[in-house]
């Protein structure tokens, strides 16, 4: 596209006209492609629609055997007869035949009646009637091409050939039309069609050279005016007088050119005015740059005194506020201390309550020693009846001889036994004596524990309440400090916005200075602009 859109408007023309003389032959190619496949498909339908006729025929005999009013071979011999009869186009026939490659009759030539065709070839040598044969199998119906002579002639032409079964008597029904002459058709309107071009394209390209010649010369005179215009001389004029678009644009131009020259003159002297306003405004601002000047210095002299003040102010600000901090950090100190003080006297109470109840325990302990003692004591006095009752049964069974030997051993194996169980007792008995004592000495250190536990809860309770009245002159002091501190950032923001005023208008000071600088410059610049602009407006011709 970007080839195209350097293209000279002469070029880009003969681009459309050789696009659209192409078109047109390519249209022409279209419909004489489509005219000689219309032949063909025309030839083809008459043959389909032949064959078809022929089809019906051998189905009306067929239903006639069928329904027993003729007999078999009668019927097909009726419809032999009425299918060689068929002629179309003056010389053209239906023949039929059989799938294994047999004719069964043929109207022109009764030769061929019964011969196997199968591996007979076609002029070009290709097997036609196997390929009338395979269309017959799988589709039942279709077209088959081939080449074959005319009567009385020898040269082999296109032929096409209609095949449709007949699968009650197991016919082929054929015929076919030579396609020979839709070729020289085709070529005939070929020649029709290239004649017609020729023409047409001639006018076609004169005229179009002539429009194109209508197009180009206008643009060259515009052209040419404006190359002109843009050497700064304003002159010249487009000598074009058509009313199309091109005589409206050489108009155009012309009046373009003329406005330009008037322009020109005006812009010309617009640049005298302007340098002069220039040139007196360039003084006034600078009577106005030195006036702003001696304000913005005095402005500066107060902003730095008010700066210093706002400074002191800060300073005054950021002393209460870190005095209200501290104040702040000792209330939460006291605060802590005051929770740790309460927390430590619940769990000394806590503890003197578990020290009452373990002392609880441990009397419950020393009187259930001295149950055991009972209960070992009177395991001992039966161990010294059951020792005293097996010596008495020893002598007895010593008394009766041989008889008691066996109660002497019962009684021995007794004596043992309690013996062991008196052994026993005692070591249980000094056990108990220990654990009595050790339960005396706890009671007793349980109970000056409890008396100590007493006592530190008391002072923990005084110590808390000194807290909170630490805690209160805290509160007291934190608040003060605050109102101090409020009151000096107050101060301070006041003395901060006063500053800030201050040099916002030194700063606007500033600027306006510089303003005035910048439109002293700028006045000079424009009064430069101004004489340059004349000197360029004196370069053209008007």
């Amino acid at each position: 596209m970007r080839f195209l859109n350097n293209l000279p408007v002469r070029k880009k023309l003969a681009v459309i006209i050789v696009m659209l003389v192409g078109l047109a032959l390519a249209l022409e190619a279209i419909n004489l492609i489509e005219y000689k496949s219309q032949l063909e498909h025309s030839r083809a339908v008459q043959s389909r629609e032949i064959v078809s006729s022929a089809h019906a025929i051998a189905q009306y005999y067929h239903q006639q055997a069928q329904k027993g009013e003729l007999d078999e071979s009668k019927a097909k011999q009726l419809a032999l007869d009425a299918i060689a009869a068929m002629r179309y186009d003056t010389t053209n026939y239906v023949f039929i035949g059989n799938l294994q490659g047999e004719v069964v009759m043929h109207p022109i030539d009764s030769s061929l009646n019964g011969k196997n065709l199968t591996n007979a070839p076609d002029a070009n040598g290709g097997m036609f009637f196997q390929d009338i044969m395979r269309v017959a199998r799988e589709k039942q119906e279709g077209l088959v091409e081939y080449y074959w002579t005319r009567p009385n002639q020898s040269e082999a032409v296109p032929k096409i050939s209609y095949v449709k079964l007949f699968r009650s008597w197991n016919w082929m029904v054929v015929t076919g039309v030579y396609v020979d002459d839709i070729q020289e058709l085709f070529f005939q309107q070929l020649m029709n069609a290239l004649l017609i071009l020729a023409l047409a394209v001639p006018l076609i390209v004169m005229f179009s050279l002539r429009i194109a010649s209508g197009i180009t010369q206008p643009l060259l005179a515009i052209s040419a005016v404006m190359q002109r215009v843009s050497k700064g001389d304003l002159t010249g004029q487009v000598e074009h007088t058509s009313r199309d678009e091109l005589g409206h644009l050489a108009q155009n131009v012309n009046e373009t050119v003329q406005e330009l020259r008037t322009l020109i003159k005006h812009v010309g002297i617009s640049c005298v005015q302007i340098r002069e306003s220039s040139e007196s405004a360039a003084a006034t601002t600078a009577q106005t740059f030195a006036g702003v000047k001696r304000q913005h210095e005095e402005t500066e002299a107060l902003a730095t005194a008010m700066h210093e003040m706002a400074m002191t102010a800060q300073e005054v600000a950021d002393t209460a506020e870190r005095t209200a901090s501290s104040s702040h950090d000792a209330n939460d100190a006291a605060n802590q201390g005051n929770q740790i003080v309460d927390t430590t006297i619940g769990r000394i109470n806590n503890v003197a309550d578990e020290m009452q109840k373990l002392l609880t325990t441990i009397s419950q302990l020393e009187r259930d020693t001295e149950e055991v003692e009972n209960i070992l004591n009177i395991i001992s006095e039966i161990s010294d009846q059951t020792n005293l009752l097996a010596l008495n049964a020893a002598i007895e069974a010593a008394r009766a001889g041989d008889q008691g030997r066996g109660f002497a051993v019962v009684a021995d194996e007794v004596r043992q036994l309690a013996k062991r169980t008196q052994e026993s007792t005692e070591q249980i008995r000094e056990l108990n004596e220990r654990l009595k004592s050790a339960c005396h000495n706890a009671v007793s250190m349980m109970k000056n524990g409890h008396q100590h536990t007493q006592n530190s809860a008391t002072s923990a309770q005084q110590a808390g309440e000194y807290i909170h009245t630490i805690v209160g002159q805290v509160n007291t002091i934190m608040d003060m400090n605050t109102m101090v501190a409020t009151a000096v950032k107050e101060q301070s923001a006041v003395a901060e916005d006063m500053n800030r005023n201050i040099t916002t208008i030194s700063q606007i000071a500033e600027e306006t200075s510089q303003g005035a600088n910048e439109t002293a410059k700028t006045s000079h610049n424009l009064a430069d602009l101004a004489r340059q602009m004349e000197q360029r407006l004196d370069a053209f011709k008007i």
